[in-house]
C-alpha cells in the first residue's frame, strides 16, 4: 500500500516536471512563448550592448597600463569577440522589430530567438574561456549569460538542453585548451558544469510554470466561453415556449416594448398586432385529452410562424390557446393580408374538430394597428386587439375582426 502511494506520488511529480501542452494548444503556446522571449531578449540586448561598449571603453583606456604578456595577447580577441556580440545584438534588434503581438510570430522568429540565444551563450563561453586562460577565477561572463537566459526566458526542454549543452561543451573545450594548469582547468570545468546544470533546472521550472499558467488561462477561457454559451442557451430557452418552441409571453412583451419605442423615435411608423385564439379549444381539450390538445397547439403555432415571411415580424404564444403576431412597420392592408393567410393556413391543416361550426379546426383573430406616440402605451394596443378578438369569437369564430386605432 505504501509503495503504491509512493509510486503514484512519483508519477505525479514526473508529470509536473514534464508538463506538456495538448496538441491543439501547442502552436499558440509556442508562439506566445517565442513572442515573450523576443520581447525580453530585446530588453536584455540593449543592456548587453551598453555593457559591452563600457567594457570595450575600459579595455581601450587601460590597455597601455597592462604589463602581463598573456593578457595583452588575448586582449584583441576579447575585444573582437565583444564587437561581434554587439553587431549580432544590433542585427537581432533589427530583424525582430516587427512582431507586435503573438499572432505575428512566424518560423523565422523561432529561428532568430534560438540562434541569438545560442550565439550569445557560445560567445560568452569563449569569452570566459579566454579570460580563464589567464589564471584561476570565476567564469563570470558565462555564468551571467547562462543564468540570465535561464531566469528570464521560457525554453522548452529539448531546446534548453541543446543550447546550454553546446555552450557548456564550448566552455569546457576553451578551458582545457587554453589553461595549462590542469587543477585550474578542472576547477573551471566544475564551475561551468555546475552553473549549466543549475541553469537547466531553473529553465525547466520556469518553463513548466509558464506552461501551467498558459493551460490554466486556456481552461479559464474555455470555461468562460462554455459559461457564456450556457447563459446564452438559458436566455434563449427562457424566451421560448417549452411546448410550441416559439417565443413566449415574456419575449412578446419585450419585443413589443422595443418596437413601440422604435416607432415612437421614428415618428409615424405603423405598428400592427394580431391576437389569435383557437376556436372551441377547451371543449376539444376536455374531450380528447391534454396530449391531443398539445398536438393542436404545436400544429397551430408552427402554421402561424410559417405564415410570417419577414424576419422583423414575430409570432409568439400569448398564453393558453392564444397566440399573438407583432408586425412592425406594417400598414393596415398588409396586416389584414397576413391575418387572412393565417385563417386559410389553419383551415388547410384539415384537423377534425367536432365542436367547430364546420367540423374543422379554425381560429379567430383580432387585428389592431396604430402609429405609436410617447403619450400612449403598448398595453392599449393589446387591449384593442383583444377586444377585436372577443368580437370575432362572439360572431362565431373562423374570422378576423379589425379594430383600427388612432
Amino acid at each position: 500500500m505504501i509503495s503504491n502511494q509512493f509510486k503514484i506520488r512519483l508519477q505525479n511529480k514526473f508529470i509536473n516536471w514534464f508538463l506538456i501542452a495538448p496538441e491543439a494548444d501547442k502552436t499558440m503556446l509556442e508562439s506566445t512563448l517565442t513572442y515573450t522571449n523576443i520581447q525580453r531578449l530585446r530588453i536584455i540586448t540593449w543592456l548587453l550592448i551598453v555593457f559591452n561598449l563600457v567594457l570595450i571603453s575600459i579595455q581601450l583606456t587601460f590597455i597601455g597600463n597592462i604589463e602581463q604578456l598573456r593578457i595583452l595577447e588575448i586582449a584583441p580577441y576579447i575585444m573582437a569577440l565583444r564587437l561581434i556580440l554587439i553587431i549580432s545584438s544590433v542585427a537581432f534588434l533589427i530583424v525582430t522589430s516587427r512582431p507586435a503581438f503573438p499572432d505575428a510570430i512566424n518560423r523565422y522568429h523561432h529561428f532568430y530567438e534560438t540562434g541569438y540565444i545560442l550565439l550569445n551563450l557560445i560567445g560568452y563561453a569563449v569569452l570566459s574561456g579566454l579570460i580563464y586562460s589567464v589564471g584561476p577565477g570565476i567564469t563570470s561572463s558565462y555564468l551571467m549569460a547562462v543564468l540570465v537566459s535561464a531566469t528570464f526566458l521560457y525554453l522548452k526542454w529539448s531546446k534548453s538542453i541543446v543550447i546550454y549543452g553546446l555552450a557548456w561543451i564550448i566552455l569546457s573545450i576553451m578551458v582545457w585548451r587554453f589553461q595549462s594548469d590542469w587543477i585550474v582547468a578542472f576547477s573551471a570545468f566544475l564551475n561551468g558544469s555546475f552553473v549549466t546544470i543549475v541553469a537547466l533546472v531553473i529553465s525547466r521550472i520556469i518553463y513548466v510554470n509558464k506552461v501551467r499558467e498558459f493551460l490554466n488561462l486556456q481552461t479559464i477561457e474555455l470555461q468562460r466561453e462554455e459559461l457564456a454559451a450556457s447563459n446564452d442557451m438559458l436566455k434563449r430557452l427562457s424566451y421560448l415556449d417549452a411546448l410550441t418552441n416559439i417565443p413566449n409571453r415574456r419575449f412578446f412583451d419585450e419585443f413589443l416594448c422595443r418596437e413601440w419605442g422604435l416607432a415612437v423615435r421614428e415618428r409615424g411608423l405603423p405598428l400592427c398586432l394580431i391576437m389569435v385564439d383557437i376556436d372551441q379549444f377547451k371543449q376539444f381539450n376536455d374531450t380528447f385529452g391534454h396530449q391531443a390538445g398539445d398536438d393542436i397547439l404545436v400544429n397551430v403555432a408552427t402554421t402561424l410562424r410559417e405564415t410570417i415571411k419577414r424576419p422583423g415580424d414575430l409570432v409568439a404564444r400569448y398564453g393558453g390557446e392564444e397566440f399573438a403576431a407583432i408586425l412592425p412597420n406594417t400598414d393596415l392592408v398588409g396586416a389584414r393580408r397576413i391575418a387572412d393567410r393565417m385563417l386559410q393556413a389553419v383551415e388547410k391543416l384539415d384537423i377534425d374538430h367536432p365542436f367547430s361550426t364546420n367540423g374543422r379546426l379554425t381560429i379567430s383573430l383580432g387585428l389592431a394597428c396604430i402609429q405609436p406616440n410617447d403619450k400612449d402605451i403598448p398595453e392599449n394596443l393589446i387591449d384593442t386587439a383583444d377586444k377585436a378578438l372577443y368580437q370575432a369569437k362572439n360572431a362565431g369564430g373562423n374570422r378576423c375582426v379589425l379594430a383600427e386605432t388612432k
